[in-house]
């Protein structure tokens, strides 16, 4: 789902972080450290973040939630499935256990 909506709902771009050339100006435009942690950044149209920088985010509720997010930000529509799936992984759920006979 993760895929489907960074595809769907988003423009992915890779910038290299180790590499000179345009991946390097984009790097130096966006004020990041060559060699760092890898970065997802959700901007506008303008180059502007709709949302604030965050490196080393690696699973998928974080990035779900930040994916809802960045489309809060910009006024978009936040799919339904990508709401519940930011929401059933979120930290803040309560788990319950019960043990029968």
């Amino acid at each position: 789902m993760i895929v489907e909506a960074t595809e769907d709902l988003f423009v992915p771009v890779a910038i290299h972080n180790n590499k000179d050339g345009h991946d390097g100006e984009v790097r130096e435009r966006f004020d990041e450290p060559a060699w760092n942690y890898p970065v997802v950044r959700y901007i506008d149209a303008a180059g502007e973040d709709l949302i604030e920088r965050r490196d080393r985010v690696y699973d998928v509720q974080p990035t779900a939630a930040r994916m809802v997010a960045a489309l809060d930000a910009a006024g978009a529509e936040v799919p339904e499935y990508l709401a519940l799936l930011a929401a059933e992984r979120s930290e803040e759920l309560a788990y319950a256990t019960f043990a029968m006979f």
